[in-house]
């Protein structure tokens, strides 16, 4: 099976007075899912290329600069963000294609645009992508890429002028060694830090909170909730155990069990979710058609009312907590108004319950773009609305938003995840929807 991430690197020898620049100038291709996103074509010159010739010291230092925002911070917004996440942002008087990377757990998500065709530039990127990159994949290339750049520089003959990223490849190589340092630089990537900015305090108490809590709850929430996940963790830890609502939910761990066997193949998160959401059902006997509330609520031992009627706040978002002694039990809160939200966000609970390690006290339901929240979503979608049911009641009937409509009631889940859910499995397309 081919590489889904590669940059390869060509050095371009030229003549002339020694120069860093000169030393580091190098043939550089970065492909994605078999896509050269580095593919130009212009005026100047006939026919395309799948590499650009580019200042290689440049790229390395804003991989070196940025590591931990680009492995560890999901999709955002913002100048910050877009300067330590979109490719573009090394400048340095070269054209970089428009790559955007944003982390998480297993995953790391690159996305491409071509350049338009009305584009002044003078010469345009060809081609596009979103792929999901296994982080074991992403680092190695693009590590592999810095150590490379990095020895470079340091056989230049000009390398004490300029021995910067040599410097910052031995401190990140250091930090990458030091699980107390990944622990904190993740979590300051999470919130939107740069390294060595956030408050240490602030990154003292979040450490506290996992050794409570558990540590993906913490990231889950850094993620999600940037400066105010303090706040929100507190709140969420003293609310729940009062406020939230007893689950029970007998015969979840073997379909943990399940949970293990995915995650040792390697599945995407949405994936997973899939596959657990109809190990779920199979285990406590749902059917294949839709779950209705009364045995939505039957399956965690609580009355349908409390799922139809929003309830006193615990917190600033759904969520759940585990019992200490008794895995089965949790004290839940689902947050949302209408009765389908509450729905959805009970089922990513149960999702998240299954799948998540037995030491994770807190379970948060968030709406960041981590690999947890994507598999939540799949599962929850899956278990309230399989696939091969919706197929069937769609029928041969052309998608529109009336028939979305129309199964979202009969599903009782928005008609958002419907659409979501034929888009994921190539019933819909994305183009069809544009305006």
């Amino acid at each position: 099976m081919s590489a889904e991430f590669r940059i390869d690197l060509r050095w371009v020898e030229r003549d002339g007075a020694p120069s860093l620049e000169r030393h580091c100038l190098a043939e550089i291709g970065i492909e994605a899912g078999g896509m050269p996103l580095t593919a130009t074509t212009g005026s100047a010159r006939r026919g395309s290329r799948k590499r650009i010739r580019a200042s290689a010291y440049h790229l390395a230092t804003w991989f070196v600069s940025n590591w931990w925002r680009l492995r560890w911070e999901s999709a955002g917004s913002g100048s910050s963000w877009e300067m330590s996440h979109r490719m573009g942002a090394v400048g340095n008087g070269y054209l970089w294609p428009d790559v955007e990377i944003s982390g998480s757990n297993e995953t790391v998500r690159v996305r491409a645009e071509p350049t338009g065709l009305g584009s002044p530039q003078a010469l345009r990127f060809l081609h596009g992508a979103d792929i999901d990159v296994p982080v074991n994949e992403f680092e190695a290339t693009v590590l592999g890429f810095v150590e490379a750049v990095a020895s470079r520089v340091e056989s230049s003959a000009n390398s004490q002028d300029s021995n910067e990223l040599p410097l910052a490849w031995r401190d990140l190589s250091a930090e990458l060694k030091d699980a107390a340092a990944g622990f904190e630089r993740s979590l300051e990537a999470r919130m939107g830090f740069d390294p060595e900015r956030a408050d240490p305090q602030l990154l003292s108490s979040l450490q506290d909170a996992a050794a409570q809590a558990g540590r993906s709850a913490v990231e889950e929430l850094a993620d999600a909730s940037k400066d105010q996940v303090l706040q929100h963790f507190r709140t969420l830890w003293r609310a729940l155990p009062d406020q939230g609502k007893t689950l029970s939910l007998a015969g979840s761990q073997a379909i943990a069990e399940t949970a293990t066997g995915t995650r040792r193949k390697n599945a995407k998160p949405w994936m997973r979710g899939v596959a657990l959401a109809k190990a779920a059902r199979r285990e406590w006997s749902t059917g294949d058609g839709p779950l209705d509330t009364p045995r939505l609520a039957e399956l965690c031992g609580v009355p349908p009312e409390w799922i139809r009627q929003p309830s006193g706040a615990a917190g600033p978002m759904p969520a759940a907590l585990r019992d200490i002694d008794d895995p089965r039990l949790l004290k839940a809160s689902l947050q949302k108004r209408h009765p389908n939200g509450r729905r959805y966000a009970l089922a990513r609970i149960i999702g998240d319950h299954i799948a998540t390690d037995g030491a994770e006290r807190l379970l948060p339901v968030t709406d960041a773009g981590t690999d947890r929240q994507k598999y939540q979503r799949a599962f929850a979608t899956e278990f309230l609305c399989p696939f091969e049911s919706l197929r069937d009641y769609i029928g041969t009937r052309v998608p529109d938003d009336d028939i979305l409509e129309d199964a979202g009631q009969h599903f009782k889940i928005s008609p958002v995840l419907i659409q979501n859910a034929l888009l994921s499995h190539g019933v819909m397309n994305r183009r069809t929807l544009e305006p």
